[in-house]
């Protein structure tokens, strides 16, 4: 592993992205419990699945996502956050009340709590998003990472709008047009920020933890901006009512979607190690995940007659695509944050190399309970027993990976504290 490329001097204290990884977990098990209430995953408006689904989005996705964020800035693009200690305090503490008014305020049908969520919530993002664009701003850096990465911020700046706008209409009984409003809100949260963020920091990530050769370069320099003119171009159909332009739009987005997975696929299987590793096969379910998402979309552009594909497509990109490698890099990501900032105070001595941070044969255990999980929600469509399976499984993946995260923070703390007795 070579961090030659990466300005480690920069790195935020461990303490800043550790904080949002250590909430995350908590938000699956409430998603399940959540779950528990409602009525399967066929109709996405109930009350129950849509606080279930954003327990997981923002809970949980959007809490990582901050946290990386934190520490992809100032160590790949070479540009901290400003005040990044305020900005993580300033962001974690209200998507999580945020998160947790939205839900309640979904379950329950109460507007003042769904009025709570859009000022909490407008605040985490409006401090996320404005730091990450200082950041961006002022990096020196300019390479495909950091263009993955804007493109980024800027949909999920859109996708806050729109979801802020749905929430207060949702509340206060504006008349609008939700559906088309929480398709647009859909695509830019999903196809943008997560899509285009996992995208970048991918160029990065896989190389360096995965040993493989780095992506060509016809696809790092054009994949983010074709996935974001892709993104444009639906909601410019959608708002025109052009549909060859909506068809055409959902056909480049889905066919980059594709070549991204199938060369990730590849660049994998020419890594220079041949050790089996978890994370990688997390990373490998990921990429095959998103393949069959992209695929189940393109069956509903020639097939308008079987929508279902449409709700089967968003489960696996959301639980098979976006949580496999979100959970993937974590056990790369966690391991590594111990070793370097015990390492980088000058001790070499007696600091634990990343393998011994968190056990392996535990990442192993949660990557079949997680993929287990995953078969459970493509099978409740279809056999409503396995709600109960995939509800089982969010719990427990919840527990398993926030013990994962807690043994990593345990073993940073104690051999920082024998270290500082030396």
């Amino acid at each position: 592993m070579s961090t030659v490329s990466l300005s480690t001097e920069q790195a935020p204290p461990i303490s800043v992205p550790l904080r949002f990884f250590a909430v995350a977990p908590l938000f699956l098990v409430l998603a399940a419990l959540i779950g528990i209430m409602g009525d399967g995953i066929a109709d996405t408006h109930t009350p129950a699945l849509l606080a279930a689904t954003h327990c997981i989005t923002l809970g949980f996705i959007g809490m990582i996502m901050f946290g990386a964020m934190q520490q992809i800035l100032p160590v790949v693009i070479g540009s901290p956050m400003p005040s990044s200690r305020l900005v993580a305090w300033f962001s974690l503490l209200p998507l999580i009340f945020g998160t947790l008014s939205l839900s309640g305020g979904f379950l329950l049908g109460n507007s003042a709590l769904l009025h709570l969520a859009s000022l909490l919530l407008g605040l985490a993002f409006l401090v996320f998003i404005a730091a990450s664009l200082v950041s961006l701003a002022r990096a020196a850096a300019r390479n495909t990472t950091a263009t993955a990465i804007l493109l980024s911020v800027l949909a999920l700046t859109a996708a806050v709008a729109l979801g802020l706008v749905l929430a207060q209409g949702y509340a206060s009984g504006w008349q609008l047009n939700y559906p088309k409003l929480a398709a647009a809100h859909i695509s830019l949260a999903l196809g943008g920020w997560v899509m285009l963020l996992i995208v970048g920091v991918s160029y990065q990530v896989v190389p360096m933890f995965q040993l493989t050769p780095t992506y060509p370069k016809w696809l790092s320099v054009g994949l983010a901006p074709a996935l974001f003119s892709a993104l444009l171009l639906n909601l410019a159909a959608d708002y025109f009512e052009i549909h060859t332009l909506g068809f055409f739009a959902v056909c480049l987005f889905c066919l980059c979607a594709i070549s991204f997975a199938l060369v990730t696929l590849k660049l994998q299987f020419q890594r220079r190690r041949s050790v089996p590793d978890a994370t990688l096969n997390f990373f490998r379910l990921g990429m095959i995940s998103l393949l069959c998402a992209a695929l189940c979309a393109m069956v509903v552009l020639f097939a308008p007659a079987h929508e279902y594909f449409r709700q089967l497509s968003i489960v696996i990109f959301i639980l098979g695509f976006a949580l496999s490698v979100i959970h993937g890099m974590l056990y790369k990501i966690i391991p590594f944050l111990v070793w370097f900032h015990l390492f980088r105070g000058g001790v070499k001595k007696g600091v634990p190399n990343m393998k011994e941070v968190i056990p392996e044969h535990w990442m192993w255990r949660h990557l079949w309970l997680h993929m287990a999980t995953l078969l459970a929600a493509l099978l409740a469509f279809f056999w409503d027993t396995a709600t109960w399976l995939l509800i089982l499984g969010l719990s427990l993946q919840g527990v398993v990976l926030s013990f994962a995260i807690f043994t990593g923070i345990m073993v940073y703390r104690r051999t920082y504290q024998r270290l500082a007795k030396v």
